[in-house]
């Protein structure tokens, strides 16, 4: 399965020490210029590959700039372009957008950590750890009748 990632996935599975989870789950993991640059200095392992959009996708990107973020938009782009399987991304209002505007199936960091724990590569106790953790020290909102949901899986 291809995906195309958004920066806040990435960052929430490394502050939970679980970028790994994502070769894992995934045959192939890209990110546009905008999300390499969004995340500096951040060193992303060798898996995540880099791609660039097309020069159309580009102008594409800078007439939709508005309420989200080019990251946000390349990700679309580049997901649409290379005829990704998912994309990840974590704002709802990117999220919206890429159901609507551009068809994609999308992802989110808990999907990631649902989805790890559904193949056998988390316990259930590891899976409860990182939903908490993303809520509790990360910031990452759910609401709680979610996070119960996701707790009695």
């Amino acid at each position: 399965m291809q995906i195309v990632s958004n920066t806040s996935p990435l960052i929430f599975l490394s502050k939970l020490g679980a970028l790994d989870l994502l070769p894992l789950c995934f045959e192939s993991i890209s990110i546009p210029q905008a999300v390499q640059e969004e995340l500096g200095e951040f060193a992303l392992p060798a898996f995540v590959n880099r791609v660039s959009i097309s020069p159309f996708g580009s102008r594409l990107v800078d007439g939709m700039i508005g309420n989200l973020h080019r990251g946000e938009l390349e990700v679309m782009v580049l997901a649409q372009e290379s005829r990704a399987d998912l994309v990840l991304l974590d704002d709802l209002a990117a999220r919206n957008k890429a159901k609507r505007r551009f068809g994609l199936k999308i992802m989110g960091t808990v999907g990631v950590v649902q989805l790890a724990y559904t193949k056998g590569h988390l316990s259930r106790q590891q899976a409860h750890d990182y939903y908490d953790e993303l809520v509790l020290q990360h910031g990452l909102y759910l609401s709680p009748e979610i996070l119960q949901h996701l707790k009695s899986l």
